[in-house]
């Protein structure tokens, strides 16, 4: 009986680094970044950017990105793995979406429209760094984008100036 119990208990620590290593392979698929997913949906869509978010459909990983362009909100959907866009969609803001977004918000995010990705890319090029949701808001008369991320120190915040592209709070 001791014997069987060495030898189960020997399989087991064989086996246990193995199963450690395999479950430690399975991580999240590598993403193109917030960065170039905007990019590759202004492409399509050439306008500001209201939000963008990283999110599951179908068993995909695609970045939403909602984009202004004149008088209609698109929202453009790119494969976060290939950078590819899936689907673009888009309504008139006078519709029931021009209750959600506020005339200055639309404007701002269309002046945000050239400094924006390359803020993203430089919060992007940090190590570890994985921009999850962005989002324009305005505080205290300032439009600024919250931006979501998640690094090697967990999720936190920060803010990325509107109109000027500087990044802001919890960046080092």
């Amino acid at each position: 009986m001791l014997k069987h119990l060495a030898l189960l208990l020997s399989a087991s620590a064989f086996a246990g680094p193995g199963v450690a290593i395999a479950q430690e392979s399975v991580t999240q698929p590598e993403v193109v970044g917030m960065a170039k997913a905007i990019e590759a949906a202004q492409t399509s869509v050439d306008g500001g950017v209201l939000e963008a978010e990283l999110e599951t459909e179908g068993g995909l990983q695609v970045y939403e990105v909602d984009i202004v362009l004149g008088s209609q909100v698109h929202e453009v959907s790119v494969n976060a793995q290939t950078g590819e866009i899936v689907s673009a969609t888009e309504q008139r803001l006078d519709s029931f979406i021009s209750g959600i977004f506020q005339d200055d918000e639309l404007e701002a995010a269309q002046a945000a429209r050239g400094m924006l990705g390359q803020a993203l890319a430089t919060i992007e090029q940090q190590d570890g760094v994985r921009i999850e949701e962005i989002s324009l808001d305005e505080e205290d008369g300032r439009w600024l984008y919250e931006v979501e991320l998640e690094d090697t120190t967990g999720s936190r915040e920060m803010m990325i100036d509107a109109s000027t592209g500087e990044v802001l709070a919890g960046f080092d």
